[in-house]
């Protein structure tokens, strides 16, 4: 086992030359509240604005689900999935290594039929019960899951403020879930996070959240800012918990060799709405599992959008042939 303690790392690889593994506080390891602890637990997480969970997810439930990620979607060649990175439906690229690279969105919107292991322990996973106790400790109420992802590879996740995209309709009350389905090894490109900068500001961060400004300017921040850069060491079940408004992203990869196979999740207080701050409405279509509500987005209530469902998931030819299209028609 991996000794935890603070590190100094190359500065070529990452985006400041001093990254910790846990914030300093003049000891010699971690000390996060676990949740036997609730009030230590909440007082940390909201003046840190994240806190890290040690074992939350049994690893016999990580190990399926990374098993039946590998069965029945990575090799998937055709298939249409919706991508983190670009927002559309795309089909998989692949790192040297044979990595999936851009992570897949909304693991609750996947067809029941071609991928019924994978949905099944994703959604499982990510609403198991050390979860919905620690989300219930910080709401003070039962929360809701907005938004999914699973991460095979590392796509570089740039420095952001997930409120910028997706948030509680009051602000800064989303939590995101990010559970490790495996030891991630240092060079994979490890989850990085800025202790209280969810109480900073940065100049010039209003604007367009997909932009390369956007982008430069927090990653100026991240490099360049007065708060430490934490990028705990996370092996197999752990679960890191972060506030919507705290600035996170990951680390370059460092070893195309090693994956960071992970699962996320976002959840709003079940009381509250939730907002699409780049879309122009939240859907209001949900399944219940393990007793917590997980919000639906696929488009089903109309003709239409049940008929482009599915061909993307039956006929992926076709529906390549028809994004080609749309593609060339925006460049004529």
């Amino acid at each position: 086992m991996e000794q935890l303690c603070n590190e100094k790392i190359n500065v070529m690889r990452l985006p400041r030359e001093e990254i910790f593994l846990f914030p300093r506080n003049g000891d010699a390891c971690e000390q996060y509240p676990s949740a036997e602890q609730p009030r230590a637990f909440k007082a940390w997480f909201e003046r840190e604005g994240y806190i890290l969970v040690r074992g939350a997810v049994s690893e016999k439930l990580c190990k399926a689900g990374v098993q039946a990620f590998q069965q029945e979607v990575l090799h998937d060649r055709k298939g249409f999935f919706e991508r983190h990175a670009s927002g559309r439906y795309e089909r998989h690229v692949l790192t040297e290594s044979g990595f999936m690279k851009y992570p897949i969105m909304n693991l609750q919107d996947l067809s029941e039929k071609k991928y019924p292991k994978f949905r099944k322990f994703a959604l499982d996973l990510l609403t198991q019960k050390n979860i919905q106790r620690a989300i219930h400790i910080l709401f003070d109420e039962p929360g809701r899951m907005v938004h999914t992802m699973y991460f095979d590879g590392n796509q570089t996740t740039w420095a952001h403020r997930d409120g910028h995209y997706i948030d509680s309709q009051q602000e800064g009350k989303m939590i995101g879930v990010w559970v490790a389905a495996e030891d991630i090894h240092p060079d994979a490109g490890r989850f990085f996070i800025l202790p209280r900068s969810h109480r900073s500001a940065v100049p010039g961060e209003l604007c367009d959240p997909n932009s390369t400004d956007y982008k430069l300017r927090m990653a100026d921040f991240v490099r360049d800012g007065p708060l430490d850069c934490i990028s705990p060491l996370l092996r197999r079940g752990d679960m890191l918990m972060w506030n919507s408004q705290i600035i996170h992203g990951s680390l370059p990869t460092a070893d195309l060799r090693y994956s960071r196979r992970s699962f996320t999740a976002h959840y709003v207080p079940a009381s509250h709405k939730f907002q699409w701050n780049v879309k122009e409405a939240a859907s209001k279509r949900n399944v219940i599992i393990n007793n917590t509500e997980v919000v639906l987005h696929r488009d089903e209530a109309s003709w239409i959008g049940q008929l482009r469902n599915a061909v993307r998931d039956y006929l992926p030819g076709l529906y390549g042939v028809a994004v080609a299209w749309k593609k060339r028609g925006r460049t004529n």
